[in-house]
């Protein structure tokens, strides 16, 4: 790994240095990343040295192994891959290891009252024979229970980091594991190693897997195929499924751990009883869900079922008089679509409304917020995302927040405080961009909405589904059980719009037009993906610039079926960071270096940072020292730790899925043959209706011929339409 701003440089190994840390230049107690004052043992001066060391401690004797390498700013340093603490045989070194900060309540003074009473027999005594503290002035029952729980404690870490790094677990890794399990890590991993799949970050189920091999867990061990089943309905939620057929979850999971899939069915049962998966008996494929999957797509079946069925309150409209209001006061007459969708709003407690750009979406959700204005009823804007909810904000003029912040999210519980007993008060919620509501989100908003408080869905069913499991909007419009106002009719004001024209063409399996002077979209044509790469180079950085008068940093957005390949994400970004910022100051992180001046994308919500997923800025300052980084996000600049600089990636190129929610001044997008296995007609709209005001294909005819012939939505386990139709006692299989 090359530490953080560092260039190349040549490296020296260093197999076994022994000495003691003077002090901590940097710690951070979350990551475990540290940067040391060490003083080697021998002729050798003190020196840096970096990497996961937070569990040490000042005065500590410690042997490190790692390499030597020039850091361009502060000189010579060793950059650790494992530290293991001595333990210390002196009395100055035992005095110093009871005075540092890894021993709870002992002060200098202590700890050589404690070496003058024992001498180098400290440790033994503490450790061995703990009731002779007394001996020790000063020390009371309640200081001597904290200092040998201390000792003790931090022997343990020490030994469960040996034992981990015996096993091929990094410094960083094994800091992580003790952390999250403790000091009986060892005991605990050697017990069932599978639970560090589940238990701790950054370990997946192949090196629980690896581990468990050394330790000598046999291939059909009952905890080996129950973690495989759990692994592989993971990837199947990753996919956007909720449950997986009985049949095809045994069989993909005996070919993950080659095993017979009558043993691998034999566990599921197991699963069943201890409550981690739920298995539908009675539906034919046998849907087997993970437990939290089945309680969500349920109880958003029971509450959308609910709130539709809820007659108890009318809202204090009449939504005919308040229509007619809204067109005097606003000047403009409402068509047919958009009267229909308002009225069924205002008289409806659930209801959705769904079309492509420029039918006119927005002006039904300016509407009823004038209209609750006019009445003094309480209405809320929501969006999946904060890129999502600016929008709303600005085009509406009425504040909105993300879901998350309307449920009042709790970092530290990891749940909402928004629920059946707290709900949300409104009169009216509308929430944008519902398409991109996955089914555990869904189940949570549904939760914090109580009868009389009115839902109404907006979103673009056109669009590519959510990131997450599910498919809410889509199999709600499908089960009929609420009603909907699908929107047609473009508007004069988006008419003349090639980009427009241009989507709708798209959804009709038609060949996009434009390009003629004026125009806002357009296709250029590409030989093949390595002509298409050297194109989007050219017209990112120069031609759009030249022709439009755009900022390639700051208005152009690079859309890809892919990260991977000549045209995907992570090439392109190289590409345009190197084009439009060949800057020095930079860290390292999983795979992709972050500059200053950078344009990064936020890939998580993190509630302690107050950023959440989708947020968009740009890299202000970098320390490479520490690794801390700080983001200007517009509004106001936050710094990440090294270990939070790891939900940042580069933004000059991302995915379309990432970009759901956001719009662009200026959006470029590749279309190769090698994104075959990506070219879908609703993932090429989607790209084309991220550009606000110019879109630009890049890539060729065959790609873009494969995406419009292909319309067929890739399939997702759920039974969320079929659930709502038995509510209404309709049978029928929504897909048959």
């Amino acid at each position: 790994m090359r530490q953080k701003g560092e260039k190349d440089a040549p490296a020296d190994r260093v197999d076994r240095l022994e000495g003691t840390i003077e002090r901590f230049t940097f710690r951070n107690a979350e990551t475990g990343y540290a940067v040391v004052r060490f003083a080697p043992d021998g002729d050798e001066g003190p020196l840096p040295i970096v990497g996961h060391l937070a569990q040490l401690a000042e005065g500590q004797r410690v042997t490190i192994t790692g390499v030597r390498k020039i850091h361009p700013r502060f000189g010579p340093q060793i950059e650790v891959e494992a530290a293991e603490a001595a333990v210390p045989s002196s009395v100055e070194g035992i005095q110093a290891y009871l005075a540092s900060s890894l021993v709870k309540g002992i002060g200098p003074a202590t700890a050589e009252r404690i070496t003058d009473t024992f001498g180098d027999d400290a440790l033994r005594i503490i450790e061995e024979e703990p009731e002779r503290l007394g001996e020790v002035r000063g020390l009371g029952p309640k200081k001597i229970e904290e200092l040998v729980e201390s000792v003790r404690s931090q022997r343990d870490v020490q030994e469960v980091m040996v034992f981990l790094r015996s096993h091929g677990l990094g410094q960083g890794l094994a800091a992580r594991i003790v952390k999250q399990l403790g000091r009986n890590a060892s005991a605990i991993i050697q017990a069932n190693p599978y639970r560090l799949a589940d238990e701790v970050i950054g370990v997946g189920f192949r090196r629980s897997d690896q581990l468990a091999d050394q330790l000598g867990i046999r291939g059909d061990a009952p905890e080996r195929i129950r973690a495989g089943l759990e692994h592989c309905l993971g990837l199947a939620a990753r996919d956007g499924h909720c449950f997986v057929p009985r049949d095809e979850l045994t069989s993909r999971c005996g070919d993950l751990l080659a095993c017979d899939p009558d043993s691998v069915q034999a566990e599921l049962p197991w699963l069943a009883e201890q409550g981690r998966v739920v298995i539908e008996a009675d539906e034919g494929g046998v849907p087997c869900y993970p437990s939290t999957l089945h309680q969500a797509e349920v109880g958003c079946a029971l509450m959308i079922d609910s709130l539709a069925r809820d007659d108890v309150q009318r809202l204090d409209i009449d939504a005919e008089r308040a229509l007619e209001w809204f067109q005097e006061q606003s000047g403009m007459r409402l068509p047919d679509g958009q009267h229909r969708a308002l009225l069924t709003a205002l008289q409806e407690p659930v209801s959705v409304v769904t079309g492509g750009p420029g039918v006119g979406k927005t002006t039904i959700v300016r509407a009823l917020v004038d209209i609750f204005a006019a009445k003094k009823l309480r209405l809320v804007l929501a969006a999946p995302t904060g890129r999502a909810a600016k929008r709303l904000d600005e085009s509406t003029g009425h504040g909105a927040s993300t879901l998350h912040r309307l449920l009042d999210f709790q970092p530290g519980r990891g749940d909402f405080m928004r629920d059946p007993d707290n709900p949300i008060d409104a009169d009216l919620i509308v929430v944008d961009e519902a398409s991109m509501i996955d089914v555990q989100l869904a189940y949570a908003m549904l939760r914090a909405i109580a009868p009389p408080t009115r839902l109404v869905l907006v979103g673009d069913i056109d669009q590519l589904p959510s990131v997450g499991p599910g498919r809410v909007l889509g199999e709600l419009i499908d089960s009929g059980r609420v009603p909907v106002t699908r929107l047609t009719e473009i508007f004069r004001q988006h008419g003349d719009s090639d980009i427009v024209k241009s989507a709708h063409q798209v959804l009709a399996g038609e060949e996009p037009v434009g390009g003629g002077e004026g125009s806002d979209f357009y296709f250029v044509e590409a030989r093949d993906p390595i002509h298409a790469r050297t194109l989007i180079r050219e017209i990112v950085a120069q031609r759009i610039p030249k022709a439009f008068g755009f900022d390639p940093m700051r208005d152009v957005q690079v859309l890809c079926p892919m990260y991977r390949g000549e045209c995907g994400a992570d090439s392109l970004n190289t590409d345009l960071q190197n084009m439009l910022n060949p800057g020095r100051d930079r860290v390292q992180r999983r795979g992709h270096g972050l500059r200053r001046g950078d344009k990064v994308l936020q890939t998580r919500n993190d509630y302690d940072l107050d950023v959440f997923n989708g947020d968009a800025g740009r890299i202000a300052s970098i320390d490479p020292d520490s690794g801390r980084v700080t983001v200007d996000f517009g509004d106001r600049c936050v710094e990440y730790t090294p270990a939070e600089v790891d939900q940042l990636v580069p933004s000059y190129a991302i995915s379309v899925h990432r970009s759901q929610g956001s719009e662009y001044p200026a959006v470029v997008m590749p279309l190769t043959t090698d994104h075959f296995m990506m070219l879908r007609r609703n993932l090429l709209y989607t790209g084309i209706t991220r550009g606000k005001r110019l879109v630009i294909v890049v890539g060729m005819k065959k790609a873009l011929r494969m995406a419009l012939d292909n319309d067929r939505e890739a399939a997702r386990h759920s039974l969320l339409a079929l659930r709502l139709r038995r509510a209404t006692g309709d049978e029928t299989d929504p897909s048959e």
